[in-house]
């Protein structure tokens, strides 16, 4: 190629290695990222999807659906029937403190026995999303934040 006078620029194989180089070092870098917090706050926003499916479906079928929580899962439940079982991610927990174990809706969309909050906890890093119902209404309420320092 025919430089020009006065003209500075790269080489078209200056780019490509620098561009390789930066490739590399990306695809070292990103593997090690934690993804812990995106997956947690992902979880929690299934199950907060649940639990206003469950309120939905009683309000406007009238089915009764409920939720039976345990430590790594939890199962949408019709009756005796299991409609949907949810398994936490390996190194999740989930603590809640739901009468029971459980939350179920009246036709008005209140919980039928009270409200609570499920904490979904990363046991690696002790970081924490919780999804609540409020007792009166029935609403349920997720932050877009994962916190520090579970107990």
């Amino acid at each position: 190629m025919r430089q020009l006078q006065g003209e500075k620029g790269l080489t078209i194989v200056e780019l490509i290695v620098v561009i390789g180089i930066l490739s590399l070092a990306l695809s070292i870098a990103l593997p090690r990222l934690d993804t812990g917090t995106y997956r947690l706050l992902a979880a929690s926003k299934i199950l907060r999807d649940d639990i206003r499916y469950v309120r939905y479906m009683k309000m406007t079928e009238g089915q009764n659906l409920r939720i039976l929580f345990q430590r790594k899962k939890y199962h949408l439940l019709e009756g005796t029937k299991v409609v949907k079982e949810v398994t936490l991610e390996s190194g999740f927990s989930l603590y809640q403190n739901f009468k029971d174990s459980q939350i179920a809706f009246s036709f008005n969309g209140a919980p039928s026995t009270s409200g609570g909050t499920a904490t979904l906890v990363n046991d690696k890093d002790k970081k924490y999303c919780k999804v609540t119902v409020v007792p009166g209404t029935g609403r349920i309420i997720l932050k877009n934040k994962v916190y520090n320092g579970y107990k």
